[in-house]
């Protein structure tokens, strides 16, 4: 196929010139009334927000331009089949859980996966097996898991339906998913693989090949996050075998709107062609300064920046995601975060307590990458040796017992209990830093005296906790005669 090609996109300039007067949805009629929004963007997005008119395409049964843009997309994602979604990858892990495991089944899941996992098992009531990732004790970080590590799940769980991973993780970590997806099909494991942070994977030989491609059966990557799709805009990829087409298609139209955005599709579709077209040499440059900038960062004082091959000898990292450890700046992770904004002008990803993390997607150029040295050069020249190390406890390797599944915790009777009291309960809500997104504590697990001195550090440090606790020194448990 030709992967120039725009078929949403051209059916929408061909739509435009034929001057329609709109009696269908949506009610701006193309932008006829001009409101605060439309002199922020100007009206060409109006114009193009329509809602499947004639000469377009229907996302439920598509035959036209919709089929062939999707047709475009599996091949350059190196998948049997590709559905666009307009809720992010967040519905993608929905969709992919809900198609596979249901209410009792065993998935397999590393306790680092992103909170849209939660929400997954909270609506099908599959039955969760944490398995424990490795940690990267110097920078404070969960990384992938190794083969060995799952075949040990995978014999202590016999019965386990699928095999859920993060490939990168958010800090890039990626396992060797070639040998575990041939471990997990010889057992009939169906894998599903949350590729979010490597939308990117498809499109140069300077970066680890993406899931789909090395034969996942389920596979969502968020477009948006590195491959310039609008925000929101992600890609459900799938291979057949395990798991039949019509079946993940039928859950895809159950979580999917039944009007989706033509912007966000056309945006999918503008990011496969300048990906499939162009990747390799933008992705083949920006992989080099990534380097080079890795170099200069960690030569700087204070500083050190986590190598691509640093760790688990079976484990790589993404070279497009920077990671910098800053504790010896007498700073933590969410200081550094705060200052890069106010004083340099730069937008960091995330932070955690120990570390920052910068993420370099199809957009950034030679210019903008080197940016991060500067700034982070001038930090180090008025931070160093000025502080004392902060002491931040070690990551450990731990998971916590799962007393009742997510589902049963979240539908329990809960009450609302102080955070230093909440020792040896059973948390009926998560708690997280978002982002990342990655939960402290998930409904239905112990809460140990580990879970409470995270969450009471990140309440003090951050004010990017999440949970559903209305008062900030409450949290949610099960009623005990619940338990």
């Amino acid at each position: 196929m030709d992967q120039n090609a725009t078929p949403i996109i051209d059916a929408l300039r061909e739509f435009d010139k034929k001057k329609i007067t709109s009696y269908d949805v949506p009610g701006h009629k193309r932008g006829i009334r001009e409101d605060d929004f439309q002199k922020l963007v100007g009206k060409e997005v109006f114009l193009m927000d329509v809602n499947s008119p004639i000469g377009t395409d229907h996302f439920a049964h598509p035959k036209g331009v919709i089929k062939e843009s999707l047709e475009l997309a599996a091949e350059a994602y190196k998948a049997d089949h590709a559905f666009y979604l307009v809720n992010g990858s967040s519905s993608g892990v929905q969709i992919m859980i809900m198609t596979v495991c249901y209410d009792g089944e065993k998935i397999l899941i590393p306790r680092n996966a992103h909170k849209s996992v939660t929400n997954a098992l909270i609506l099908s009531g599959a039955v969760p097996v944490f398995m424990e990732p490795e940690i990267n004790q110097h920078f404070g970080i969960a990384s992938g898991m190794t083969l060995k590590t799952i075949q040990k799940y995978v014999e202590e769980n016999p019965d386990a339906k699928a095999l859920f991973l993060v490939y990168p993780t958010y800090y890039g970590a990626c396992a060797d998913l070639e040998r575990i997806i041939e471990y997990a099909h010889s057992k009939d494991i169906v894998v599903m693989v949350d590729q979010a942070h490597g939308a990117h994977f498809s499109f140069s030989s300077a970066l680890p090949k993406s899931a789909a491609e090395l034969g996942a059966d389920l596979v969502v990557a968020s477009t948006h996050k590195t491959g310039g799709s609008l925000t929101q805009s992600a890609m459900l990829l799938h291979n057949e075998g395990l798991v039949k087409h019509h079946s993940i298609k039928k859950r895809v139209l159950m979580f999917h709107t039944t009007s989706p955005s033509y912007l966000l599709m056309a945006s999918l579709e503008s990011s496969r062609k300048l990906l499939a077209t162009q990747g390799e040499e933008i992705f083949s440059e920006l992989v080099h300064e990534c380097r080079k900038v890795k170099k200069e960062i960690s030569k700087i004082p204070g500083l050190s920046v986590l190598d691509e091959k640093e760790g688990v000898t079976s484990m790589t990292y993404d070279p497009t995601k920077i990671v910098i450890n800053v504790t010896k700046l007498g700073l933590d992770g969410f200081d550094v975060y705060d200052i890069m904004f106010e004083k340099y002008g730069i937008q960091l990803e995330l932070a955690e307590p120990t570390i920052v993390l910068a993420v370099i997607g199809v957009g950034d150029t030679k210019e903008t990458v080197w940016k991060l040295a500067d700034a982070f050069k001038d930090l180090a020249e008025t931070y160093y040796g000025k502080y004392e190390m902060l002491d931040i406890p070690e990551e450990i390797v731990y998971v916590p017992p799962q007393i009742m599944s997510p589902r049963q915790a979240f539908y329990a009777d809960k009450i609302s209990i102080p955070i230093g009291e909440a020792v040896g309960h059973v948390a009926a809500e998560a708690v997280m830093i978002y982002p990342p997104g990655i939960p402290i504590c998930i409904p239905g697990e112990l809460i140990t005296a580990e879970t409470i001195d995270e969450i009471l550090y990140c309440q003090e440090n951050s004010n990017c906790v999440q949970k559903d606790s209305k008062e900030a020194d409450k949290i949610l448990v099960v009623d005990d005669g619940e338990e």
